[in-house]
Parts: C-alpha cells; structure tokens; sequence
C-alpha cells in the first residue's frame, strides 16, 4: 500500500468539543470542523487524538466521533480517527488484553466504514509483557500491530504519544520491522529528540511508509531528514506556517524555511492553552463551538489546563495575526 498524499504537510489534531455535561457535542464540532474548512490549508483531520483528550473517549464516544467527523468531511478533506482499544491510561489498572485489541480492531473497521482515510493506533504501553525486558516489549510491539493491521483493511498509522513511557518507546529496528507491514503507512512520533528522530527516519529510510514528525518544534529537522507531515497543536491553529516551510524547504529556500520554524516555536511558547484560545478564536469568527471541557482533574497521569484569562487571549491573538501575516501571504 503507499504512503496516501495527504500524508504531507500540517495533519491537524483535531480539538474535542463537548457540552454542558462533558459529552460530545455533535453541533458544535460540526461549527469547528466548519471554522477550519474556512481557514484553510490543513491536509487531514485527526479526531480521537491527544489534544482531543482521547484518553477520555469510550468505545461509542469514538463511533460518534467517527460518525460526526467521516460525514461532515466526506468529499471535502480526509479523516483520521484514533481508534485503539479504550484505556485511561491508569498504569493501576489495565485493560484486558484481549479486549482492548478485539476493542480496537473492532473500532478501526468501524471507522473505516464510516468513511475515514485511515485508523490510528498508540504505542501500546497497557500491554505489558510478562518479561518486561527490551526484547519482549519489542516483539509484544510487533505481534500487536501484525495482528491489528491483518484484521483492519485499510491504512492503519503508528502514535507514539509525547508522554510514552521511555521503554515503550519504538526502537528504530522495531519500527523498521513494522514498516514492512503492507497497510501500516505511516507514524507519528511525538519527540523532541533529534537523535531520535534521526535515527527514527532512518531506520525506515527506502521504505513504503510516512515518517510525521509529532513535535512541531522540530519540523525543521525532519524536513532535513526527509519528512513531509506534521502533527502538533501549530498544525490546526496554523497550519498555513507548515505548508510555508514544507514549500520552502522543497525549493531548497533553508533559511525561510528556519525563520517560519521560529515562528511557529514562538507561537507555541505563546499560547498557555491552545483549545480554548482556538475555540474562543472561531466564536469570535461567528462560528458557534462552545468553550465547555471535559475535566481530566481525576486522572492519575492528566492535568486540567487553565483557563485562557482576557488578557492571556488578546496578546496570544496578536502574536498569531501577526505571525500568519508575515509568513502566510507571501
């Protein structure tokens, strides 16, 4: 299978919106996926993602989710939906093994049906091999998404989250392995490590598969080492800064290329809580997505963000105004 086109430049991850409750509100994530259709420049929507909270989802969360996202977009941008077994990443308290890879391999077809591009599942730590040691984690690693993508038909990709635990991590020969799978098309690795995405890269160097650098502030350096695509929270505020870099990298234009990294590192260290100030944004673009959250206060290895005060909001919006106006008309 190839590596799908839209595996190139910024995949947004796609921010939850929920009601008064804490449940899905289906309105207003239509009002969202609306707001940034307008906006423009985003190549595939990932829903169920880690800045979607899908520590959080149910089972017939992510089928509503798939439902929502596959019909609104259908026929105008490409859906990916996280689909692993359901986990709250409570390391006390694991699922059973069985049930969370029936459970996702269950929720990838579904997803696929709905009309999604393609099913993402995470590194998975809850399965913990009896020998715990590099070499078991490994072939624990293998044998689950050998077994997943034989019983998904379509285009699965690789998450590792930012807070994977350190000897969960892929090893490059592990994912050098995995990218022989025929339908495993890609990956995103959520790292600030240039060693690592270094020798991430290479390791599938040749191969049928799209390396997504997970950490917007290295984009950068995976467009040195060959990558295309970016996940990260600058790639659905703005996402029109990675088409920008991937552009002049590709006309060998290098040092553009690293001022619009800057940029996009300065807008990340602006912005204390990216959801709501997006959300507020798109209200304030006379799109109707409510500003409701769902708590992760009594979540072991989750905190709840602050609240984005007035003055927080204003300054943050114009450092990004100004920011897109300098590197998005050109």
């Amino acid at each position: 299978m190839q590596v799908p086109e839209w595996v190139r430049g910024p995949i947004a991850p796609v921010f939850t919106v929920f009601d008064s409750q804490g449940g899905l509100d289906e309105a207003g994530q239509r009002q969202f996926f609306d707001f940034l259709l307008a906006q423009g420049g985003i190549s595939a929507y990932f829903v169920r993602s880690g800045m979607g909270l899908m520590y959080t989802f149910t089972a017939e969360e992510t089928r509503q989710m798939a439902r929502i996202a596959c019909g609104h977009l259908r026929g105008r941008a490409p859906v990916l939906v996280g689909a692993s077994g359901i986990w709250t990443r409570d390391f006390t308290n694991l699922p059973d093994p069985e049930t969370y890879i029936r459970e996702g391999i269950d929720l990838g077809r579904y997803a696929l049906e709905q009309g999604a591009a393609g099913v993402v599942y995470t590194v998975p730590e809850c399965l913990v091999p009896a020998d715990a040691g590099a070499q078991a984690i490994a072939d624990m690693q293998r044998s689950y998404f050998e077994r997943v993508c034989a019983a998904v038909p379509g285009p699965v990709l690789i998450y590792q989250p930012p807070v994977t635990r350190p000897e969960f991590c892929l090893a490059p020969e592990t994912l050098a392995r995995l990218a022989e799978i025929d339908n495993l098309v890609a990956g995103k690795f959520s790292t600030e490590n240039g060693a690592y995405v270094f020798e991430l890269i290479r390791a599938v160097e040749g191969k049928t598969f799209g390396f997504i650098v997970g950490c917007e502030t290295v984009f950068y350096i995976g467009l040195w080492l060959g990558a295309k695509a970016c996940i990260g929270q600058g790639t659905i505020l703005n996402p029109g800064l990675f088409t920008a870099m991937l552009q002049a990298a590709e006309s060998g234009a290098w040092n553009r290329a690293l001022e619009i990294q800057a940029a996009v590192n300065r807008l990340v260290r602006g912005c204390s809580n990216p959801v709501d100030f997006l959300k507020r944004y798109a209200r304030e673009k006379g799109y109707n997505v409510p500003d409701f959250d769902r708590t992760s206060a009594t979540h072991p290895y989750l905190t709840d963000r602050a609240p984005l005060s007035d003055d927080a909001y204003a300054a943050f919006k114009a450092l990004y105004e100004r920011e897109l106006a300098q590197f998005t008309t050109c």
